[in-house]
């Protein structure tokens, strides 16, 4: 039992970091939203920020204002995916803490599908930067890769079938003690 006990503290500090995490991203793209509708306001010729009557200038690094979305848009939607995916392992990780073990088949059920989650959800954001980035006109800076989440999907689906077996092995575990063998 001190191997579970250990178990549910590592999930239960896995769950807080997967929630702060989650914040962390959300307030990431709202920053990154917030920025895009600046950006369209002063291109539109708008003042964006003043103070004192001085109006404020953006700089957007020495990118073209079509760069400059492009990056802030993309930005936005590779973090609403992380927030997306990170809210599904945090509803994993608190299934497993209210079942008490990471044993059972509900709770494989969610890792597995959490896994397929990793592997696709990525693909799709990256399609979708590629059409604002071919939308925009402009080249995307710096290479996009979906290899990390495509390991860390085969491992938790991996993880999944390995709980799903502990689960059986629990159960006929039960199935012997209440039989009586």
């Amino acid at each position: 039992m001190k191997s579970l006990n250990t178990i549910q503290k590592t999930f239960r500090v896995f769950q807080i970091l997967t929630k702060i995490a989650t914040v962390f991203c959300i307030v990431g793209a709202s920053f990154c939203a917030v920025g895009a509708l600046c950006a369209l306001a002063w291109h539109s010729g708008g003042k964006v920020f003043s103070i004192f009557g001085e109006e404020i200038k953006l700089n957007f690094g020495g990118a073209t204002f079509n760069g400059a979305m492009a990056e802030l848009l993309s930005n936005m939607v590779f973090l609403v995916t992380e927030s997306i995916l990170l809210t599904f392992a945090y509803r994993y990780l608190k299934t497993e803490q209210a079942e008490g073990t990471p044993f059972t088949e509900n709770g494989a059920a969610q890792l597995r599908r959490l896994g397929i989650r990793c592997i696709y959800m990525p693909i799709v954001a990256i399609v979708i930067v590629a059409v604002i980035t071919v939308f925009l006109g402009v080249e995307r800076s710096g290479d996009i890769s979906n290899l990390l989440s495509v390991g860390t999907g085969i491992v938790l689906i991996m993880a999944s079938l390995i709980f799903r077996y502990g689960a059986e092995l629990e159960r006929g575990d039960q199935a012997r003690i209440t039989d009586g063998g």
